[in-house]
């Protein structure tokens, strides 16, 4: 039952020892941190840090990318199980013994998840939960099979932050593609459950600590990039017979939609807007209306809209059905008078 964490660090000496102690109080079998040539005094944190608790730290001689130290830990890793953590989030209480005993119980699975709260990186402010739709009410098996008729209808419930991986299920598939940039871990996981089915708890186990500047959000605000992948990575899936032969395109709508919503975030990037979300003259036509008759919140809840209506980028159904379960678990945890 042995799991190795992988912490990939470059410049976040300023809050990697917030992620280290969350990780060390749930006494993994061992910690590995790459720091990727690091300039911020980094290195002497860690040192500092190991000389309490056991860790290894593996340090690049010139920054690779994200990609690439994780890549390296993984190499390093004799665990069965596999966390890739992140320098700036942290992990909750139980989370890693969570994982362990739900794999062990379900040893077809290729990894587990659960769920991640989303707070500003700055302020610490709660913005929202994932995933927005749950995969299964409670804890338990989705098998490969299912898996593909879920992605029919959602996608986007395995992050990364809240998932613990089978190392061999990991290597099996040819481990993280460093020419996916940001997406290579979704890539690997979604093709993780596919081959292997996967294990999820409706239980927060991570915070995901969010900034406008980290590498994801950089790839799907900027406009080449966000073009780029939605170039790359469907034509990338539809390669990959893991894959249905459906999923290509519907990767395709849902990027769009992902990109989309976050051009609408304050203040709106109309550029990426209409390069994402109106690929066809009509949507052009519908967005330029709303914006001529509208501003602020009213507008970008009705583009929203009618970027939802285009694009169906998940089940309406169960995205409610989710927030209602969410709400019920506060009533129901709220302290009594």
């Amino acid at each position: 039952m042995s799991l190795s964490v992988i912490l990939p660090n470059y410049n976040h000496g300023h809050l990697i020892l917030r992620a280290l102690t969350a990780l060390a109080g749930q006494a993994p079998d061992e910690i590995i941190v790459v720091d990727d040539a690091s300039t911020d005094g980094s290195l002497a944190i860690l040192q500092d840090f190991a000389r309490t608790v056991p860790l290894t730290i593996l340090r690049n001689a010139s920054n690779q990318g994200a990609v690439p130290a994780l890549a390296r830990g993984l190499a390093a890793a004799s665990g069965r199980y596999v966390y890739f953590a992140a320098a700036d989030d942290y992990v909750m209480p139980g989370f890693l013994s969570r994982a362990r005993d739900l794999l062990e119980r379900h040893p077809a699975a290729g990894l587990f998840c659960g769920e991640a709260l989303l707070v500003d990186g700055i302020t610490g402010r709660p913005i929202g939960m994932r995933p927005p739709v749950r995969p299964l009410r409670r804890a338990g098996f989705v098998d490969p099979a299912r898996t593909r008729a879920l992605l029919a209808r959602i996608d986007n419930w395995i992050l990364t932050g809240s998932a613990v991986f089978r190392r061999d299920a990991i290597v099996a598939l040819g481990g993280l593609d460093a020419r996916l940039g940001a997406f290579a871990d979704g890539y690997l996981a979604r093709k993780v459950a596919l081959t292997h089915g996967f294990c999820f708890a409706p239980e927060t186990v991570a915070t995901w600590c969010v900034y406008r500047d980290s590498v994801s959000r950089q790839t799907a605000l900027q406009v080449t990039k966000a073009r780029e992948m939605l170039d790359v990575l469907p034509q990338r899936i539809a390669a990959d017979p893991a894959f249905p032969a459906w999923y290509a395109a519907a990767f395709a709508r849902r990027w769009r939609f992902a990109a989309a919503r976050l051009a609408l975030e304050h203040p709106v990037d109309h550029e990426l807007l209409g390069v994402m979300g109106a690929p066809s003259r009509l949507d052009r036509g519908v967005i330029r209306g709303i914006w001529r008759i509208a501003r602020g919140r009213p507008a970008r809840l009705a583009t929203l809209a009618w970027l939802w209506l285009r694009l169906r980028p998940t089940s309406l159904v169960g995205l409610a059905g989710t927030a209602l379960a969410r709400r019920l678990e506060r009533g129901t945890t709220r302290p009594q008078p």
